[in-house]
């Protein structure tokens, strides 16, 4: 007779590729990214090095893989914020929502960011990003834009500025405040008055234009 507790247990190969890029975060955020090895992932892991070798053949691969999860994991991190805010139509909001979301709240939330920061020191180094590795930047940018356009077409933000450089100003902004928060210079709360200051002088424009 077959007994239910000797059948093998079912592999979640995904989720198995999720923990060791776990892993690799872990020592990226902590050593940068000329720490991580195959090796070194199995050993933080706690698996062999044959298993990570088994889901990523190459360090370039888990690399790659790793970067995807990261993309996710952002994604899932702001979209409750950012469903919430278009919820409420208000373009100003949503824009606040988009930025909020780039920061890191808490510690999980420094470690994934340190981790990117670890990808763009090697593509620095490199003099540009790996084409395999899609950039976050330009979707933070186009879902600012498209805000920006429709508070112009409310005539809530002055029509003659430039949406998509209004835009670039804002994601790059943001991006100085999540650095900036790794390194102690500027803390959550900080960063969030800075951001709703440049929310509030563009979306005074209009008021101001006014005679």
């Amino acid at each position: 007779m077959w007994h239910s507790d000797r059948v093998p247990k079912r592999v979640d190969h995904q989720e198995r590729r999720r923990e060791i890029a776990e892993a690799l975060f872990r020592i990226a955020a902590a050593q940068g990214l000329q720490a991580v090895t195959l090796r070194a992932v199995a050993a933080a892991a706690g698996i062999s090095m044959n298993l990570v070798q088994y889901y990523f053949p190459t360090k370039e691969e888990m690399l790659r893989f790793a970067w995807q999860r990261i993309a996710e994991l952002g994604g899932e991190r702001a979209g409750a914020g950012i469903v919430e805010a278009l919820r409420t139509g208000d373009e100003r909001a949503v824009l606040r929502a988009y930025l909020l979301g780039v920061l890191p709240t808490d510690e999980r939330g420094r470690m994934l960011c340190a981790v990117q920061i670890a990808y763009f020191a090697v593509d620095v180094t490199r003099g540009g990003q790996d084409p395999d590795q899609e950039a976050l930047l330009p979707h933070l940018v186009n879902a600012l834009t498209d805000q920006i356009r429709q508070a112009q077409a409310r005539q809530r933000i002055p029509a003659h500025l430039d949406a998509r450089l209004e835009a670039d100003t804002l994601a790059t902004m943001t991006a100085g405040l999540l650095t900036g928060i790794l390194v102690d210079t500027y803390d959550t709360d900080q960063a969030t008055t800075i951001i709703d200051y440049r929310l509030d002088q563009l979306f005074s424009g209009i008021r101001a234009a006014a005679p």
